[in-house]
């Protein structure tokens, strides 16, 4: 467990429904262990609600036109399917819908109740075209994981049209592995995972909830091998330590900054000459200027490319160079 103490998440873009984070250093490897289990989690097993059924006021079935309305009931059905809502209740909520007139009816029409809100309202679910049209709608709107099929047993009765539902808030991934360093250790990896959500839930709370998940299935596998649920709640208190941050250059450059000189990975005589100077650690080197490098013992243009070459690679720019 050693080498997974200075694991960072960095969020390295976060816009709209949008988040790229960054999740490093991890030992050789465990970037596609850790990415793939966590992309599984984020597109199955996280919650979201969306409505399961509809009844339409003078409509016994899908297969129905209605007066006075630009579109017919299958449509109006596709149209509710994009509707995404958000709540952190777990209970069934009925809404209504009831316009009258010439007019556009959008998913911000909708009649919510509790803490049920409506991510994207402006998706259009119907355009009446007749001032004498109306429309008069009853949804159901539940929360689940993972895909719910239509279940023809939940036509209870007539005019009720249940709906498949897809619950899951995430709406793609992107995964990457790249090569990532700590000190000396150059062999490690970094995971990039990009997270586009529908709005229902932040990208960030995405990755929080499937971490949890994750979390919580390996706690269960681990009491179920006979340990103790009071060492699987130490090493979840541990693992709560990881903490994440937008402060990815400070972090990072408080690590470097005690890097040693003797183990930073240039050669002999470069470090030979900035010992001589008293250059102790990368820390040291901030405030020094090219010039002074090359007035070192030894020190010359070879010397200063090298570890120029090094520093920028961390963000750190030795003045006059």
């Amino acid at each position: 467990m050693e080498s997974f103490k200075d694991i960072k998440v960095t969020i390295k873009e976060e816009k709209d429904n949008y988040g790229l984070f960054e999740i490093s250093p991890l030992p050789r490897g465990y970037g596609h262990t850790l990415g793939n289990a966590l992309r599984r989690i984020l597109y199955s097993s996280l919650r979201g609600s969306g409505i399961t059924s509809v009844q339409i006021k003078g409509i016994d079935h899908e297969y129905s036109t209605l007066d006075g309305i630009k579109e017919n009931v299958v449509d109006i059905i596709l149209n509710l399917k994009q509707v995404k809502f958000r709540t952190k209740m777990d209970e069934v909520f009925t809404c209504k819908v009831s316009a009258k007139g010439k007019k556009v009816i959008t998913a911000g029409d909708i009649e919510v109740a509790g803490d049920l809100e409506v991510v994207n309202k402006d998706v259009v679910l119907a355009e009446l075209t007749d001032s004498s049209a109306e429309l008069d709608m009853t949804l159901t709107v539940e929360s689940g994981v993972g895909y719910k099929a239509i279940d023809e047993g939940e036509r209870k009765e007539v005019g009720l049209i249940p709906l498949d539902c897809d619950f899951t808030p995430v709406e793609r991934i992107s995964l990457s592995v790249e090569q990532a360093r700590k000190g000396q250790e150059t062999d490690l990896d970094a995971v990039l995972i990009g997270v586009t959500t529908d709005g229902s839930i932040s990208p960030k709370d995405a990755l929080v909830e499937s971490s949890k998940i994750l979390q919580e299935f390996a706690g269960k596998v681990m009491v179920a091998m006979g340990m103790s649920e009071k060492e699987v709640l130490e090493l979840e208190e541990e693992a709560n330590k990881v903490e994440i941050t937008e402060d990815e250059v400070k972090g990072e450059d408080d690590e470097i900054g005690a890097w040693k000189i003797e183990e930073l990975p240039i050669s002999k005589r470069s470090k030979t000459g900035l010992l001589a100077g008293e250059f102790k650690t990368v820390a040291d080197l901030r405030n020094t200027t090219a010039t002074e490098l090359l007035n070192l013992p030894g020190f010359g243009n070879k010397s200063l490319n090298e570890v120029l070459e090094l520093l920028n690679e961390y963000g750190i720019n030795i003045k006059g160079a």
